[in-house]
């Protein structure tokens, strides 16, 4: 039996980690396995899509799903999950029937790393990005750079009593906001750890352009002055780019999730506005959906407008994943917040979203307590003098940031299978055709009436949800007739959509047909498992 390298729970994957586990799945599994570059990243990197699949057809015929994570290059935890779930369809294969019937009938689209370039700068400098920094140079901005030359780009504090930031009564290490009336120091300005364009003794602003993948898909798209992050407009940024070009050439997609990490949750649509916004059969369904992935994964399900504190009103975030997969393409979509430091260490989401400022101030103590009892990951460094060029003295330190935006390793190794497990069960419920009460009968010599009724078993109606009925992608289901001459109708007719579960279509032609003439029915949509018959004169 092939083998794969065992997943990493003891740290998160460099690139060069992944191309080696996904290399190894191309050479252990050649036929079910398939690797595809969709684009290049502006630093030279593939773009890589997993293909997992049996090899019974060609995959464009069969349903699709995919799974993308990291379009936030902090958020790691989703290619761990990534690669366990490639790793579990690949390895089941060979000892879950099961699995092995759901490949034969599903094609898994994953792409476990969407944004390399901003990932592998996080993990090699502890350095601060969203998804993608562009310089700006412009008069007194500051740019991250390493200028102590440790390899690392963390944060800079400087003393000043104009100063924002003040320390933690109960761990100097840690600063906190000032408040009105603070009046006993010491007190801070934070910046990342960098440089000062032109500076001129002024206040210091922000040199880069800060991009924000999850803000530049196509639904709701607000320009940058209007929705921070959103780049120039709609897919401007290459790695979005890629995987719309790439969605659209497959219609065959039914269902898509994006890993993501944050306080755990299950997050459906909508991004912005309300659910009114959603049809109600569809809002109905979703939550179905929803509620059956945090039965697997124990995250609660949450609409994305309300993944908030409990202080703050409902929020609007335009160009987003959500919006743009359920608007434009008429899917299910949605997506899974691993979690972070706060959750590994026990504090629910419940909690942290209902939390004072003062609690949560106490959950960032006891992160750093955690970091001083692992002191090997080297996840917080000590505040160290240093003479920076242009502000004289101040102190470099910190958390390198991709420890606090994700879960913590080891938790991966539980987070994981519970995700790939509603992965599944979402993928089963795929659209899928049969025919049934399939019949001929000779009306008068060669004269036959042929009949057929088309039947949709799976969970999921054809054009996946009620919005898909007006998503002109969506193709309608097609019936083809080959064998005989057709003289009643079209050899081949479409049906419009079936609805999920039994959703049903009679029909009936009249055919010429000499006596032991084979007629082959063929009924197929671009969502469903298609479905084929014959029948003999």
């Amino acid at each position: 039996m092939a083998q794969l390298p065992s997943i990493q729970y003891d740290h998160y994957y460099r690139w060069d980690e992944i191309a080696e586990f996904l290399d190894a799945a191309a050479r252990e599994y050649p036929e079910l396995f398939t690797l595809e570059e969709i684009g290049q990243t502006p630093e030279g990197r593939p773009l890589i899509c997993a293909h997992v699949t049996a090899p019974n057809g060609d995959p464009a015929n069969k349903p699709g799903y995919l799974v993308q994570a990291v379009v936030h290059a902090a958020e790691v935890a989703g290619t761990t999950a990534s690669l366990f779930l490639i790793k579990h369809l690949l390895e089941g294969s060979e000892e879950d029937p099961a699995i092995r019937q759901l490949l034969e009938e599903i094609a898994f689209y994953i792409v476990p790393r969407m944004n390399p370039d901003g990932s592998e700068f996080i993990l090699s400098t502890g350095g601060a990005i969203r998804s993608r920094n562009t310089p700006r140079y412009r008069k007194n901005g500051l740019y991250q750079t390493d200028i102590d030359g440790d390899g690392l780009i963390l944060q800079m504090r400087r003393e000043d009593p104009c100063g924002d930031m003040k320390p933690h009564p109960d761990d100097p290490r840690f600063l906190i906001p000032r408040k009105a009336g603070d009046d006993e120091g010491p007190f801070y300005f934070v910046y990342n750890e960098g440089l000062i364009h032109d500076w001129d003794g002024g206040p210091i602003v922000n040199a880069g352009r800060s991009a924000d993948f999850n803000r530049n898909w196509g639904a709701n798209w607000h320009p940058e002055y209007e929705q921070g992050g959103a780049s120039d407009f709609p897919f401007s940024q290459p790695e979005m780019h890629a995987l719309a070009q790439f969605v659209y050439a497959h219609p065959n997609l039914f269902g898509m999730l994006g890993f993501h990490c944050g306080n755990n949750s299950m997050l459906r649509p909508p991004s912005t506005g309300s659910d009114d916004d959603i049809i109600p059969a569809d809002l109905e369904k979703m939550k179905e959906l929803g509620e059956k992935g945090a039965e697997y994964t124990g995250f609660g399900l949450r609409a994305v407008i309300d993944y908030r504190l409990d202080s703050s009103k409902p929020i609007a975030l335009k160009g987003h994943f959500h919006d743009w997969g359920y608007r434009h393409l008429g899917l299910f979509v949605f997506e899974i917040e691993l979690g972070n430091i706060y959750n590994s260490l026990g504090v629910s989401t419940e909690e942290y979203f209902g939390a004072t400022d003062d609690e949560r101030r106490d959950y960032n103590l006891a992160a750093h307590t955690w970091s001083d009892s692992n002191p090997g990951k080297a996840a917080f460094e000590n505040w160290r003098p240093f003479e920076h060029p242009q502000l004289g003295r101040v102190e470099i330190g910190g958390w390198k940031r991709h420890f606090i935006a994700n879960p913590l390793s080891e938790d991966m190794a539980e987070i994981a299978p519970k995700c790939a497990a509603f992965i599944l069960d979402h993928a089963r419920r795929r659209p899928a055709l049969e025919l049934v009460k399939v019949q001929a009968t000779r009306v008068e010599g060669d004269i036959c009436r042929l009949q057929a009724t088309v039947l949709n078993t799976g969970d999921l109606a054809t054009q996946i949800t009620e919005l898909g009925h007006r998503v002109t992608q969506n193709e309608p289901v097609r019936v083809r007739v080959e064998g005989v001459e057709v003289l009643s109708r079209g050899a081949v007719e479409e049906i419009g959509q079936l609805r999920g579960v039994c959703g049903y279509r009679e029909l009936e032609w009249f055919v010429r047909a000499e006596e032991g003439a084979v007629a082959t029915i063929t009924v197929s949509a671009p969502k469903a498992i298609d479905a084929r018959a014959t029948v003999t004169f």
